[in-house]
């Protein structure tokens, strides 16, 4: 779940929080990439969320974030993690032909579009595809 980055940071001004999330936006887009390059980017995406809480407060901590800026990055970039693995899972499980579905998605993950609601969207894609085809061939 993404942290309200207004009260989730306290007193740290306006500049502070765009720059957490943006820098949250970075990580997950990299993370993101990378594991594209991998035989099963969605296993791969699975995995790295998995260590996700183990690994990003000791890299956080590395770079001296407070507190407060390590949970808001950590947070939002495990949601934008989460949401590219599911993206990938329901590519996977459409199939051929759809691809441009989930780049969309994708894309606006890129752009910082809300995880949950892209999350949500790429995983019903799939029962879509398959009650359209169901209703073609009734």
């Amino acid at each position: 779940m993404t942290t309200d980055p207004s009260t989730a940071i306290s007193g740290a001004d306006t500049e502070q929080r765009i720059t957490a999330l943006a820098g949250a936006l970075y990580v997950a887009n990299s993370v993101y990439s990378e594991a594209l390059k991998s035989a099963d980017p969605a296993a791969t995406l699975d995995n790295i969320c998995d260590a996700l809480p183990e690994v990003m407060p000791q890299v956080l901590g590395v770079i001296k974030t407070t507190p407060e800026l390590t949970k808001v990055l950590t947070d939002d970039v495990a949601d934008r993690l989460w949401a590219y693995t599911a993206v990938e899972y329901a590519r996977a499980e459409a199939g051929d032909g759809y691809g441009y579905v989930f780049d969309l998605l994708v894309e606006a993950l890129d752009m910082g579009g809300d995880p949950h609601s892209i999350r949500a969207t790429a995983l019903g894609v799939p029962a879509k595809i398959r009650k359209l085809a169901a209703e073609a061939a009734a």
